[in-house]
């Protein structure tokens, strides 16, 4: 038995070889197994969008159709209202006739009995013959009875079609009153649904915010290692096929309008789409404006356009549409002096595109999201 050693050093550096040759293939497969696994959940929060998204655009048109509903019965009901009063006037009218022709039937009763010969005006011929000093007496008295009869008969008349009209105005003040408590009735039901709509919109778009944060965090994380169509099939899911990433359309956007295309402005336009999150093709900022073979994409009236000009050129429009009534130029003032982004989203909540939406936030809690990550945003 030798004393140097020799041996076991050759066995220990056979075992670190060993360990050596076992732990690299080891940790390439971890690697890979941990890319394949965040490829497989980046696919499934895709998918997931895809139906949240399309849930998203569901509510909106039943918020939509609440909303429309409620205008129909707003009006409505002051037209009803207006009727009711006027009915009501009619049946007020009709109730001073028939008081009037009552108390005219009354006079006429008391008149007869008071001047008819024998105190009746049914012709008491013989008691006119009987009494009258003369054939020409005895024509007056007939005359003046069938006067007393005939006025009478007038009276009467009167009487009934007052009486008439006045039962058909409290039938007419009936229908109006039941058609007013129709009416609010519907308009009490349709704000139940647009409050129910607007609630399960509010969670659905939390749950749609949750899986887009996901996401890009995601790409984020392994941006170095994705293929190319692996963000491409991302940004499909979030602004559907015809488009072009949130970075270069802003760009586009900012210059049209002459607004310098510095990292404030741009972080503000690609959270302005990324708040939208429409697939509305070509239009990232889901205007309603029509231009030549546009179509609807929901109920809502945001349109697909033909083109990525074409939808350029419609946003423009928009904008310089509703410069002053709706607000929109402010917001075009705050890009062309680079304000910050904050500052211009707080423009954007502040004018008509999208009123009181999300208490608010709208635009501006995006704001954050993107300065954190504009890069990875912006390829979307």
């Amino acid at each position: 038995m030798t004393g140097d050693g020799s041996g076991v050093r050759a066995c220990v550096l056979l075992v670190v070889v060993t360990l050596l040759v076992g732990v690299v293939p080891a940790s390439s497969a971890s690697t890979d197994t941990k890319l394949h696994h965040a490829q497989a959940d980046l696919g499934d929060l895709v998918s997931q969008i895809a139906e949240q998204a399309a849930a998203v655009e569901s509510l909106r048109g039943r918020v939509a159709a609440a909303d429309r509903r409620i205008d129909v019965a707003e009006r409505a009901l002051g037209l009803v209202l207006a009727s009711r009063v006027a009915v009501r006037d009619e049946l007020e009218a009709a109730q001073a006739a028939y008081a009037d022709a009552e108390s005219r039937l009354h006079d006429t009763v008391v008149d007869a009995f008071m001047n008819s010969p024998g105190g009746l005006a049914e012709a008491d011929v013989l008691g006119a013959f009987l009494q009258a000093s003369s054939m020409v007496d005895l024509q007056d008295r007939l005359a003046l009875g069938d006067a007393i009869v005939a006025e009478r008969e007038r009276a009467v008349s009167g009487l009934a079609a007052a009486k008439a009209k006045l039962d058909a105005r409290a039938r007419a003040l009936d229908g109006a009153l039941a058609a007013q408590q129709a009416t609010v009735a519907e308009l009490r039901s349709a704000r139940v649904e647009q409050a129910n709509a607007l609630a399960s919109e509010q969670t659905a778009l939390a749950q749609l915010s949750q899986t887009r944060d996901r996401i890009v965090a995601l790409i984020a994380r392994l941006k170095k290692r994705l293929h190319t169509e692996d963000v491409a099939a991302v940004a499909r899911a979030f602004q559907g096929a015809d488009h072009v990433s949130y970075g270069d359309w802003a760009d586009m956007l900012l210059r049209i309008f002459g607004a310098p295309t510095c990292r404030e402005n741009r972080v503000v336009v690609v959270a302005w789409q990324v708040q939208e999150f429409t697939q509305a093709a070509w239009n990232p900022l889901a205007t309603t404006h029509r231009m030549t073979g546009s179509t609807d994409f929901n109920g809502v009236g945001v349109q697909n356009f033909v083109s990525l000009e074409q939808g350029l050129e419609a946003t423009k429009e928009t904008i310089q549409n509703g410069w002053d009534v709706y607000g929109y130029g402010a917001i075009v003032t705050s890009l062309r002096r680079c304000d910050a982004a904050s500052a211009t989203a707080s423009r954007i909540a502040a004018s008509s595109w999208c009123p009181a939406c999300l208490d608010g936030n709208y635009v501006v809690g995006v704001v954050p999201k993107v300065e954190a990550d504009l890069e990875t945003y912006s390829s979307l």
